[in-house]
């Protein structure tokens, strides 16, 4: 890989692009008024540190120092020059539209590609998987803005939500996933019916085409998005698709398995893995996906029983033909959904990222915004875990990622660094001042 691309992913230069991309925000506040003192970029790579270091306070311990010292890590680190107040922070983040900040996320994507790493993502001949999954990340018995979700229950009390559609980029051999959307679910004023999930997917599927269509995409997702809408759209937005089809739910399809298997048209295939499990494949052609329409589709499934004992079953629908060349990795792909359930939802709302963490919801767009953020801090943590040997030998040499981020926390609290890079450096060799910002 030529070393420029490499510079390129260095969390600094990346910070440094997400920045610029931030520049170009328009800003609607008036000249004169006193929270123009702090530029929207400022305000953003603020709201950006907070989520990579998974640190609510740290604004105002960055404060501390800068009275102090006339300095501070979000200069050194994120390139934020006047660093807000907290409550100025959430009231100048709140009407900033999420797609602006959503461009960030496209620029990561953009400067992976060109690298080796990006080719790692590839299944199915050249194809990239696209997962989409839904997750909230507020629930309370009271409703805290216009924009809330409702949802009412049979004993008569109701909760308050706010949700969003996730879309990530992954390899179910790396385990390794990439963000690339997301798109909140939120009850618009003046309207009566509530928006869902599949609502949000039928906004983000012709915005994901445009974006990157150049690649060829395979859309993988779970049973609520098996429907002939969505895969209608799909199709026509030039794309492909892996959908959980449960057997419950396409009662049309399990009739039409029922003839077929009986003429042979459904085929099998069986074999012993390595690790003493034992996999059973089917699959078959052209099926009728509902009985009001004549749209055909593929379908297959997999039995997997481990070598203790306990039994996997899942089936899928796709327009990618499925063969006896091909049928393992359609089950791969079909089964690394759970990546994002796993590998991002788990580890932001788990793990220190406070993806659950109520930071307000404002009046237009603060809770959804802090989401987006949090997901930018993601995007970057993985591409330091791609590309990154310094941050690498670090997490490894630390132990436990949480023993990482709280040492990582504490220092930047107390002391100013160079850069991200001569941190680092320091937490491997304890020894070391020069990492110390003493200008």
């Amino acid at each position: 890989m030529p070393k420029l691309t490499m510079e390129s992913l260095r969390l600094s230069n990346l910070l440094s692009a997400i920045r610029e991309e931030f520049c170009k925000i328009p800003d609607r506040r008036s000249p004169e008024s006193s929270a123009f003192a702090f530029p929207l970029p400022d305000i953003l790579m603020s709201g950006l540190a907070m989520m990579f270091l998974q640190d609510p306070s740290l604004l105002a311990f960055q404060r501390h120092l800068h009275e102090r010292h006339r300095r501070n890590n979000l200069q050194t680190i994120f390139h934020v020059n006047e660093v807000p107040g907290d409550s100025q922070f959430r009231r100048l983040l709140d009407p900033i539209e999420p797609y602006h900040l959503l461009k960030a996320l496209n620029l990561c994507i953009h400067k992976l590609q060109p690298t080796k790493f990006w080719k790692e993502f590839r299944v199915l001949d050249g194809r990239y998987a696209v997962i989409f999954d839904g997750f909230e990340f507020f629930r309370s018995s009271r409703k805290g803005c216009s924009h809330c979700l409702e949802f009412n229950h049979k004993d008569g009390h109701v909760d308050y939500a706010h949700k969003a559609l996730a879309v990530a980029f992954a390899n179910p051999l790396k385990k390794l996933p990439i963000p690339i959307i997301v798109e909140e679910i939120r009850q618009e004023d003046g309207k009566t019916k509530q928006d869902c999930e599949m609502n949000a997917a039928k906004r983000i599927i012709p915005e994901l085409a445009k974006q990157h269509s150049h690649m060829s995409m395979v859309i993988v997702a779970d049973d609520l998005f098996s429907k002939l809408p969505i895969v209608k759209q799909i199709e026509s937005s030039g794309m492909e698709y892996i959908l959980v089809a449960k057997p419950a739910d396409h009662q049309h399809i399990e009739e039409n398995l029922t003839g077929i298997r009986k003429t042979g048209g459904v085929e099998h295939l069986k074999f012993k893995n390595d690790d003493g499990s034992v996999h059973e494949y089917e699959w078959a052609h052209d099926l009728e996906l509902v009985g009001k329409s004549d749209y055909k589709t593929h379908w297959f499934a997999c039995k997997i029983i481990s070598k203790a004992g306990k039994t996997y079953k899942n089936s899928w629908i796709t327009n990618i033909k499925p063969t006896r060349y091909n049928i393992k990795e359609l089950v791969s792909v079909g089964r690394s959904r759970w990546q994002i359930e796993n590998q991002v939802f788990d580890l932001l709302k788990n793990h220190g990222q406070h993806l659950e963490h109520n930071f307000g919801h404002g009046k237009e767009h603060l809770a959804f915004n802090f989401i987006i953020l949090n997901f930018i801090a993601y995007m970057l943590q993985q591409i330091l875990k791609m590309s990154d040997r310094l941050y690498n030998l670090t997490l490894e040499w630390m132990g436990p990622r949480y023993e990482f981020w709280e040492s990582i926390r504490a220092l930047i609290h107390f002391f100013i660094w160079a850069d991200w890079e001569s941190l680092l450096k320091h937490m491997l060799d304890g020894d070391d001042e020069s990492a110390l910002d003493s200008s």
